[in-house]
C-alpha cells in the first residue's frame, strides 16, 4: 500500500487546495482516474464492509470537479474537505488491515496489487 502522505494533506489544507486533496484519494487507491478509483474503492468497501468510505469518496469526487466545486461556498468546501481527510485516513487503515489478512481465506488483494 502507498504511504498516506500526511505532510501533503497538511500542505493542501493549509493552502485550501481542496481539489488536490481530493486527488490524493485517487493516488492512495493507485487509480489513474475517477472511474478506476470508484472500482477500486468498491473492492475495498465490499471486502471490508466499510460502506462509509463510498460516502467519503463522493465528497472527494465533488471537490475534484470544477463545475461542482465553483458552485460551493467556502464553508461547504471546508466541510467536504474534512470528509476527504477522513476518507484518506480510514481508507489507508482499511487497506492496511485487508492487506494483513491477504493470506487468509478472503483472498483479498489491495487496489493496485
Amino acid at each position: 500500500m502507498k504511504e498516506l502522505p500526511r505532510h501533503k494533506i497538511r500542505e493542501v489544507l493549509r493552502n485550501e487546495d481542496y481539489k488536490t486533496l481530493a486527488l490524493l484519494c485517487l493516488d492512495l487507491l493507485d487509480a489513474k482516474d475517477w472511474l478506476e478509483g470508484w472500482k477500486k474503492m468498491e473492492e475495498v468497501v465490499t471486502a471490508s464492509g466499510e460502506f462509509v468510505l463510498s460516502k467519503f469518496l463522493a465528497s472527494a469526487y465533488v471537490l475534484a470537479h470544477e463545475e461542482i466545486y465553483r458552485l460551493l461556498s467556502r464553508s461547504t468546501r471546508e466541510f467536504l474537505a474534512r470528509d476527504v481527510v477522513l476518507c484518506l485516513e480510514k481508507t489507508a487503515q482499511v487497506i492496511d488491515a485487508l492487506s494483513q489478512k491477504q493470506g487468509s481465506a478472503s483472498g483479498y488483494a489491495p487496489p493496485g496489487a
